[in-house]
């Protein structure tokens, strides 16, 4: 079994990695306010992970001792005690005390699962999957508990303990030398990097690097152990030792037997800040490369160091290959007798791991099963997420477009407006210069004939209209604007050319010709000019209530729709645009 020497991470709730020259300006911060306050259970809860994730194991059951008393003392059940039990469970199954650490980490699932309380529950569940495989040798039930682990993470949202938690499957598909945790692995990995979390990329990189040199593919093993081994540097993470012994295994695995000794050796030099697992694997590293120098004298006391650090430290990881090393070397130095006695010890060893992993063989398939399904729950999750994700986008996508086609109706309407609003400004002003216009050419008629003005009969005898002059076109044009604008002819709903041919005493050829000359207009858009013009005035008028349907017949329109075909044409909108327009700025003025 080789759980503790790759990197197995617990929870730390402040959701913040410390390095390690952090930790004590850090844990300095919560004395103090223990200091002040002894019963303050939230700075308890944070030393005591703290000193967790130092795996500073003893001082974090001593502070966590305290806050489960003030709980039960408080009756603080859903945060003092829940709290205590966590760190009290992962730290008594550090320390290999099984009854003690099963007991809290049942005890906190319990008040976990009553608060529905997630975001404990998936630490509970990490420590209970680190229980089944580091206490229990039961894999199958650890990665099933990190998978309830990550659908509480799921829930709760929280991401950092998801990552937390796929590090830890990828670890102990290691343990049971699987490439299927590769895939675990990357994914936290990435995830590390979304997170810019430099101890989740530290702890998926170092299990990355053992997955690939379980698959035999150095080069990449060393691509992220160099990785995790700058990240230790940087940040000063807890067992360096790890970091070191693997990558010395890696060079090792690669025939570099001399640059392994120096990494293994590296390893050793920090082995006051690693777990005894690390060191025993080390050591175990540091004495098989020695072993192919030939160098007996220097590989079998490291073994034995490492064989003794096992039972001292009750921890048996590596126990079984440690006593087969031990009987090649001896064997390797001509000693058979100690080389049996070490080979009879490892399948002893060998026999009894061999039980326990028989008895667990035919969960094997099942376990398989459920890791296939979980994790196709975990893409169906991924896909739907991926698919709210767009559903949410298309919305905003489809909102910010109404919003812009309603500012663009907005703007359209304002232009329009205030486009109406010119017009109607326009043709009141028009209306004003007409009347001006109208009294200077009466003006200049008078001047003309002092006496009467021009006379259409005396003008007819004047000139006779066998020959159609330039005098006599003015004549004829003067005659034909007083029709209109004083007799208001063009109100006959039944007008036509010859009529007003007759009434000037000419033609309707004259007629046509004299009105192109002088206005550029057919007989017809000359009439519709008048009328238009006078309607304007009516619909302008706002004390003018009379309907838009008499003013049509009123002014000569024999058709509404010719009406308002013709008022368009010449005012530039309709005459119900128009009135209302005028209504509008009479009650804004």
């Amino acid at each position: 079994m080789r759980l503790l020497s790759i990197i197995l991470c617990c929870f730390f709730f402040t959701g913040y990695t410390y390095a390690q020259n952090e930790f004590s300006e850090a844990i300095g911060l919560q004395k103090d306010l223990l200091q002040k306050n002894p019963q303050d259970t939230k700075a308890l809860k944070e030393i005591s992970f703290l000193y967790l994730h130092q795996a500073n194991y003893d001082e974090a059951i001593r502070y966590g001792e305290q806050l489960l008393y003030i709980g039960y003392q408080s009756g603080d059940y859903d945060y003092a005690l829940l709290y205590a039990h966590i760190v009290l469970g992962q730290a008594n199954m550090m320390k290999g005390n099984k009854k003690e650490a099963t007991a809290n980490l049942h005890q906190a699932k319990a008040i976990a699962e009553s608060n529905q309380n997630d975001s404990a529950l998936c630490s509970v569940y990490n420590g209970l999957g680190l229980y089944a495989a580091n206490i229990e040798k039961d894999y199958y039930r650890s990665i099933d508990l990190f998978f309830q682990g990550i659908a509480a993470a799921e829930r709760s949202g929280y991401s950092q303990l998801h990552t937390i938690l796929l590090i830890n499957i990828s670890g102990i598909y290691y343990l049971k030398d699987d490439p299927v945790g590769l895939s675990y692995s990357l994914e936290a990995y990435e995830r590390g990097h979304k997170e810019s979390n430099p101890y989740h990329i530290f702890a998926a990189s170092v299990n990355t690097a053992y997955m690939y040199y379980l698959c035999d593919d150095y080069e990449k093993a060393l691509q992220y152990i160099k990785e995790a081994e700058f990240l230790t540097k940087q940040n000063d993470f807890y067992d360096q030792t790890n970091i070191y012994a693997l990558y010395g295994h890696i060079l090792l695995a690669q025939g570099n037997t001399d640059e392994a000794i120096v990494y293994f050796e590296r390893g050793l030099d920090a082995k006051d800040k690693a777990q005894t697992s690390s060191i025993v694997y080390t050591l175990y590293g540091y004495a098989r490369a020695w072993h192919e120098k030939q160098a007996m004298d220097r590989a079998i006391p490291a073994l034995e160091e490492a064989l003794e650090l096992t039972y001292t430290e009750n921890s048996p990881i590596y126990r079984d290959k440690l006593q087969k090393e031990l009987s090649l070397c001896y064997e390797s130095k001509g000693e058979y007798d100690r080389a049996l006695e070490w080979q009879r010890r490892f399948q002893t060893e060998s026999e009894s791991l061999f039980n326990t992993d028989k008895e667990r063989a035919l969960s094997d398939l099942r376990m398989k099963y459920d890791t296939e399904r979980r994790e196709n729950e975990i893409k169906e999750v991924k896909l739907n997420l991926l698919q709210k994700t767009k559903n949410e986008q298309l919305f905003i996508t489809s909102l910010i477009a109404f919003f812009l086609i309603v500012l663009s109706l907005i703007y359209f309407i304002w232009r329009r407006n205030r486009f109406f609003a010119t017009i109607v400004h326009q043709y009141q002003a028009h209306i004003r210069r007409e009347k001006q216009m109208q009294q200077k050419l009466r003006e200049l008629e008078t001047d003309n004939d002092p006496q009467t003005g021009v006379n259409p009969e005396e003008s007819q005898k004047k000139y006779p209209l066998s020959s159609l002059t330039e005098e006599k076109s003015m004549s004829l044009f003067l005659q034909l604007e007083r029709l209109m604008r004083e007799e208001a002819v063009y109100r006959d709903n039944f007008l036509t050319k010859e009529k007003v041919a007759d009434m000037l005493g000419t033609n309707r050829t004259y007629l046509s010709q004299i009105i192109n000359q002088q206005t550029s207009l057919t007989f017809t858009q000359y009439v519709n000019e008048y009328r238009i013009n006078e309607a304007v005035k009516l619909i302008s008028d706002s004390e003018n209530q009379i309907p838009l349907k008499t003013i049509s017949s009123d002014v000569g329109f024999s058709s509404m729709t010719t009406f308002y075909k013709a008022f368009q044409n010449t005012v530039g909108m309709t005459p119900s645009q128009y009135k209302n327009k005028t209504t509008e700025l009479y009650k804004n003025h």
